[in-house]
């Protein structure tokens, strides 16, 4: 008895682990990307819902609409900017850490490292 006890409190702990590991996203974060000109700036707005990400992303280029997933730290969400040669699809990975997130950014082309702070 007292060892089936045992193992559903060590179930019980590792869910619950699991659960506590899921960093959260939502709000409003500064992002520094750190493009082939210089740095660029911009503002994420994130909604969390489990692992969904949904928000936007304003930019120099505008403001779009962003999608994603939020798996314990782990961070991915992609959009779509325009440019003069047509519609860019940007992808996000990345990892939370409380107030921070850092990761890189795939614009189809080329790549660059980005950071972001919780406002």
């Amino acid at each position: 008895m007292f060892r089936t006890l045992a193992i559903v409190a060590a179930l019980a702990f590792a869910v619950g682990s699991g659960v506590l590991a899921q960093a959260s996203v939502a709000g409003a974060w500064d992002l520094s990307i750190n493009g082939p000109e210089g740095p660029i700036g911009a503002v994420a707005d994130l909604k969390q819902d489990g692992e969904k990400i949904t928000g936007t992303i304003e930019s120099p280029q505008g403001k779009v609409e962003l999608a994603g997933t939020m798996k314990g730290k782990a961070l991915a969400m992609s959009f779509q900017i325009q440019s003069p040669q047509g519609p860019i699809d940007i992808k996000v990975t990345g990892e939370v850490d409380g107030a921070s997130m850092k990761g890189m950014i795939d614009f189809g082309m080329g790549q660059a490292d980005f950071t972001g702070k919780k406002k």
